[in-house]
Parts: C-alpha cells; structure tokens; sequence
C-alpha cells in the first residue's frame, strides 16, 4: 500500500485555504448595515424616498408595466406589479444597505442605500 507524505508546503497551502474560507464565511454572514433611502430607478428617472417615512405610491415601467412600492418602518419592497412573473414581488422586504429588487421586464429596481456599502455572498 502506497502512503503519500504531506510536506511542509503542502501544510502551508492547507493553512492558506482554510484561512481565506474562513474569512470568507465571515464576510458573508457578517450583519449588514441598515439602510436610510430607497432608490426607485426607472425608465422616466430615479426618485430616492427616505426610509423612515411611510407611502404607497406606483411607478411606471416600459410598455405600461404598473408596480406599487410601499415604505413602512423603515424598509421597502414592491408591493404588486403587472409583470408575468412577480419575481421583484417576491423579493420581499428590504431594509439592509445594497439590497435590491428588480422587475426586469419594467425595467424599474428597487435598491437601498445608506450607511456603509456592503456586497452580498453572490457578489463576495
């Protein structure tokens, strides 16, 4: 039977390794900072809304599309939309800092903004 010998590099590069996936597990799962703005981009425009107050208001995206984004307690979301497949619907609450959601066939995001700027684990 063949017995394979790990030599001091190898344990150098096993260090490294378990060093950078460490820190990457920490970067992902480290709190984000809370927003204070929500930034409304469509094809007409952006429009920034503080968080700390509380609307209902609809926007308008390419070929009529209608969404209806509500702020309340600090935190935004797309509320309905007349898209087919409701996926920035489905995005649910945002409240942290670089969050956003996207209805792709309006061509209208949702991001909020504030505080210091974080990335997400897609991103990281």
């Amino acid at each position: 039977m063949n017995t394979v010998r790990l030599r001091r590099g190898d344990y150098v590069v096993l260090l490294i390794a378990a060093v950078a996936a460490i820190g990457c597990c920490i970067r992902i799962w480290w709190p984000r900072a809370v927003g204070q703005t929500a930034v409304v981009v469509t094809p007409h425009g952006e429009q920034r809304y503080s968080l700390s107050q509380t609307a209902t208001f609809t926007v308008e995206g390419n070929n009529g599309a209608m969404l209806s984004i509500e702020i309340d307690g600090g935190r935004v979301r797309v509320r309905d939309s007349s898209c087919p497949d409701q996926v920035c619907v489905h995005s649910g609450w945002l409240s942290k800092n670089g969050q956003t959601a996207a209805c792709v066939p309006a061509g209208v995001s949702v991001r909020v903004i504030g505080g210091s700027q974080e990335i997400d684990g897609v991103t990281a």
